[in-house]
């Protein structure tokens, strides 16, 4: 008598399809396990999309520089100002007084502009500043007003064009100046014969190109500017927020008041000597506004994707209380294509909104996956009402999504409570699932 051949044991592959067919099955949790990690394996493709985002944004940034190099770039308005050298008997060697104007008035003007390099669009601004500034010549006694200069500062001065200014009606020419960080033009003040005046008031009209932030230092004891622009969206920074302000569509009209108590530095400064402040204190003292793209489609479609797999688990979540409702068991490839669909969404939006501006190419891009989605859908069924129904399911997701990326400020309020919203619904349909037979 033989003995019985004992089994052999079964192979890796058959193990593996074993265990496969195993959780693949019509169960609800395991499906529901297989789903989840489909849902994290399409963080590969996601992820792909992101850097497809970031190398985009590169570009734009290079295109931004490239532009501003040429434009002009963040402008610091300083002065005007009036510099006084002397020599101190006591000392040897030529000392600069420096004194800042008792008050100071700017009514500016911003006049936004688009420049395109490429697929890229830049703002850049045309500003333009009528300066009234009042000075006491009696502040700075026993100086030579002979070598007087008037002073002018702007941190850019490519762009720069400025006409005549009257020092109390009498005109004199600006000339350009390197002589320190903080100036770019000085006019002679010699035939104004200052010394022995009260008081004299400066008036000019200046005008230069910048983009980015444009910032104003408030060297008078009383500043007082206003900044007004056609541009619907503006940031206001620096050390002083507007006392007052107006925005509408139409633009904005911002107003400062600033006294020179609280800035850090003294009215006159003396050359070299403790009362001169550093380039950064003064620069930090500034205060002014940006002209903000309230839109970027970079970084809309990046805040967009940030919610991609919260996205397709709900959506596969859909998926699967049709399935428990119509009978119809989609093998987890299909689902893998449906997830793929809704990554492909990412870089749709992605590429038409470089062409046609992000809220259009949003629309489109949803309205193609959408159907692409409901169509398939239809093709596994052959049922129409599921098809229309998951298609719909699909629309108000993408609406949501919309929603959410227009709320700016309160973004995470808005996705917890759709989060919620959406668990909610899926906690109904699926109350009498332990009721239904196990397939």
């Amino acid at each position: 008598m033989t003995d019985a051949p004992s089994p052999s044991p079964p192979s890796s592959s058959s193990i593996f399809r074993l265990a496969f067919e195993r959780v693949s099955g019509s169960n609800l949790v395991n499906r529901a396990v297989v789903l989840a990690v489909l849902t994290l394996l399409l963080k590969i493709p996601l992820s792909m999309v992101d850097g497809v985002i970031a190398d985009r944004q590169s570009y734009e940034n290079e295109a931004i520089n490239n532009v501003r190099n040429s434009w002009g770039r963040t402008q610091t308005f300083v002065g005007p100002m009036v510099s006084l050298p002397y020599r101190p008997g006591d000392v040897h060697g030529t000392r600069l007084l420096t004194l800042l104007p008792e008050k100071l008035t700017i009514d500016g003007k911003v006049t936004p502009e688009q420049r395109r390099r490429g697929l890229f669009t830049v703002t850049v601004h045309s500003a333009t500043f009528d300066v009234v500034a009042e000075f006491n010549p009696k502040a700075a006694p026993s100086i030579d007003w002979a070598q007087a200069r008037l002073t002018l500062g702007l941190s850019d001065i490519k762009s720069i064009e400025a006409a005549t200014v009257e020092v109390d009606g009498q005109q004199v020419e600006w000339i350009p100046d390197a002589s320190g960080s903080l100036i770019s033009l000085q006019a002679p003040l010699a035939a104004a014969a200052l010394a022995n005046r009260d008081s004299f008031t400066v008036r000019f009209r200046v005008v230069f190109a910048g983009s980015g932030s444009l910032c104003i230092v408030p060297i008078g004891r009383r500043t007082e500017a206003t900044i007004a622009s056609a541009w619907p969206s503006p940031s206001f920074n620096g050390r002083y927020l507007p006392t007052s302000k107006t925005i509408d569509q139409d633009g904005f009209r911002a107003n400062w008041s600033i006294s020179y108590l609280g800035r850090g530095y003294g009215q006159v400064w003396d050359v070299p000597s403790s009362t001169q402040p550093s380039d950064d204190k003064v620069r930090e003292s500034a205060f002014g506004v940006t002209l903000l793209n309230s839109v970027d489609a970079y970084r809309e479609t990046d805040r967009a994707i940030k919610y991609g797999i919260m996205f397709i688990a709900l959506t596969f979540a859909a998926c699967l209380v049709f399935e428990f409702v119509g009978g119809t068991r989609p093998s987890f490839a299909q689902y893998g294509l449906i997830g793929l669909s809704l990554c492909v969404f990412y870089l749709l939006l992605l590429s038409l909104s470089e062409q046609i501006g992000f809220g259009l190419a949003y629309l489109v891009s949803a309205a193609a996956v959408v159907a692409q989605a409901a169509i398939y859908n239809w093709a596994l069924q052959r049922r129409r009402a599921p098809a229309l129904a998951f298609g719909a399911i699909l629309a108000g997701l993408y609406g949501g999504l919309y929603g959410l990326l227009q709320l700016e400020d309160v973004a995470l309020l808005g996705g917890s409570l759709l989060l919620f919203a959406v668990l909610s619904l899926a906690m109904w349909f699926t109350r009498n699932l332990h009721r239904a037979r196990p397939a």
